[in-house]
């Protein structure tokens, strides 16, 4: 370790020069736009109308504070947040290995069910099976990943992305809901007939899912945010920091959580259309968006209310926010095996050729999260029980996240740029609520 007060701490941004560290979190909320918003709202308002209201009002909060803890590491540190957790007492790396071993699983099956549902949209704008255009989606952003040329493709997507989201908005207005209905699912109910695996996977994804709370890490280091914008030739111990130190990054927090904020705030107005538009549009007609058919039925949120106009309009939405989904979970999912592996690698081994982080880069982004997604698809064909596998699992792990992280800030932050008690108790209300879910879900499957 080096002399703390030879660290100069990156000057915080002030005014406009704050919107250039608002990124990270318009990344995050993408990467979910497709499946909690898009894919799993209109089911769930199809099934439920507005009771779960105020289960999404949760999960988008919950997830907010624990977001802010993974941001909160990655500032006040500059590293990682699995950087951090390889470094928790007990087994040697036990944490990374409780994070890595499920996400294996989640990311298979995540980038199999949206790359086929981007695959059911193109389908329905070009002839051709839904098997070659799911090929089409994954091949061309593994390529993308690989060769680090999607910033362009990336930014044309986020534009059709806000044009979707703006398009839910007007027509889930247009619609009229019922708003009475509407508030009175605020009051925390269960439905007599709620089936907990229909809305485990919403929970999951919704605003994002375990995975998608880790790479908030990857891009606010990325960004530069924090002390991940300090040139430090060893990393500091942030518990020694003085006044002026801790100031500053006070500062960067404050800076990282609007970036949050409106990232969830934003999540949570793109949520409510989407939802309005299930209860209104889909759940009349009992129609669920499923299986092959999932891109279709999702066209009459934007037909029914805009005509032919809107289920083009649908169609080149549903087309773009799958696809930036798939590039964005490929990326995001790249660089959380990437990392991890090296994490768990005995230190022998770290200098193979083959155990160099380039290597273990293209490995995970063509065997792992390419050929073995697609052939997953292959075989089940169905983008929403994919996804609902996926869902599930990142519902379950949300809490040993959340947990891993508020133990880990307690153990390596100083107590000046700790979560406060109201944030801390927020965070494990987060534990306790995707828990009691997760254990209501396991007692609905022995039950029934």
């Amino acid at each position: 370790m080096q002399d703390n007060k030879a660290v100069a701490v990156p000057e915080p941004p002030t005014g406009r020069d704050r919107l250039r560290f608002i990124g990270p979190g318009v990344l995050w909320a993408l990467a979910a736009l497709a499946t909690g918003e898009l894919l799993f709202t209109p089911r769930v308002g199809a099934q439920y109308g507005y009771a779960l209201v105020w289960a999404l009002v949760a999960a988008l909060l919950l997830k907010l504070f624990v977001t802010r803890e993974i941001g909160r590491y990655s500032v006040v540190t500059g590293n990682r947040l699995l950087t951090g957790l390889s470094e928790l007492p007990g087994p040697r790396r036990w944490a990374v290995w409780a994070i890595l071993v499920p996400q294996l699983a989640v990311g298979v099956a995540a980038i199999a069910g949206i790359a086929s549902a981007a695959g059911s949209a193109v389908a329905l704008a070009i002839p051709g099976p839904v098997q070659l255009w799911t090929a089409v989606v994954i091949a061309a952003a593994a390529a993308l990943v690989l060769f680090g040329r999607y910033s362009g493709v990336e930014w044309i997507s986020r534009v059709l992305g806000l044009l979707l989201a703006l398009g839910a908005v007007v027509a889930a207005v247009l619609v009229g809901p019922d708003l009475g209905e509407a508030a009175a699912g605020l009051v925390p109910t269960v439905p007599a007939d709620l089936v907990v695996a229909d809305i485990l996977p919403w929970l999951g994804f919704l605003s994002n899912g375990a995975a998608g709370l880790m790479w908030y890490s990857y891009w606010i280091v990325s960004k530069g945010t924090g002390m991940s914008g300090a040139r430090a030739a060893e990393p500091p111990d942030p518990t020694e920091f003085d006044d002026r130190q801790i100031g500053r990054l006070r500062r960067w927090l404050r800076t990282m959580t609007l970036d949050a904020s409106l990232a969830v705030v934003g999540t949570g107005i793109i949520t409510v259309a989407f939802l309005v538009l299930g209860v209104e549009l889909l759940r009349p007609e009992g129609i669920v968006p499923a299986e092959s058919d999932v891109a279709r039925d999702l066209t009459m949120l934007f037909s029914e209310v805009f005509g032919s106009v809107g289920f083009w309009l649908m169609v080149a939405g549903l087309i773009s926010a799958f696809w930036t989904a798939t590039l964005t979970n490929v990326d995001g999912w790249k660089r959380l095996y990437t990392d991890g592996v090296r994490q768990v690698l005995p230190s022998r081994l770290t200098s193979r050729a083959w155990a160099q982080p380039e290597v273990i880069s293209r490995t995970a982004v063509i065997a792992w999260l390419a050929v073995l997604p697609f052939t997953v698809f292959l075989i089940f064909g169905d983008p929403v029980a994919l996804l609902t596998v996926a869902g599930s699992i990142e519902a379950v792990h949300i809490p040993l996240v959340a947990g891993l992280t508020l133990w880990l800030n307690r153990r390596s932050l100083p107590a000046a740029l700790r979560a406060g008690r109201i944030a801390t108790t927020i965070v494990t209300a987060a534990i306790v609520f995707f828990t009691g879910f997760a254990l209501f879900y396991l007692w609905q499957q022995v039950a029934g």
